[in-house]
């Protein structure tokens, strides 16, 4: 279930280190009150080209506790966190399932 992204993917060059399956945004960072590009595929370093999948359930890794069906937003570090049910720029995405800090889940991108 966690081992395969699906859905279109792109390239950006990485304004920073980047961690996979964590949001990014149009800077190639780790997305924090902005909406997010997409979410990326690999680990990378600054200046390298990162894949991100822009559309569909991307894998996400939690940042906090999210029960399925809330929106979600990104924390300082890509990872997603609940919004609740509260919309704003800073959606990303709805948690298809519920996780727990440090677990993964789908995310419907927005």
């Amino acid at each position: 279930m966690y081992g395969r992204q699906e859905g279109p993917i792109g390239t950006i060059t990485a304004g920073e280190a980047l961690t996979a399956k964590r949001f990014i945004d149009a800077g190639g960072l780790h997305t924090v009150d902005l909406p997010a590009l997409g979410v990326t595929l690999y680990d990378v370093d600054s200046g390298d080209q990162c894949q991100y999948q822009m559309y569909g359930e991307p894998v996400v890794e939690a940042g906090g506790t999210i029960t399925a069906k809330d929106l979600v937003k990104s924390d300082a570090n890509g990872k997603a966190v609940s919004a609740g049910t509260t919309w704003d720029i800073k959606v990303c995405g709805l948690a298809v399932h519920s996780a727990v800090d440090g677990g993964f889940l789908r995310v419907k991108l927005l």
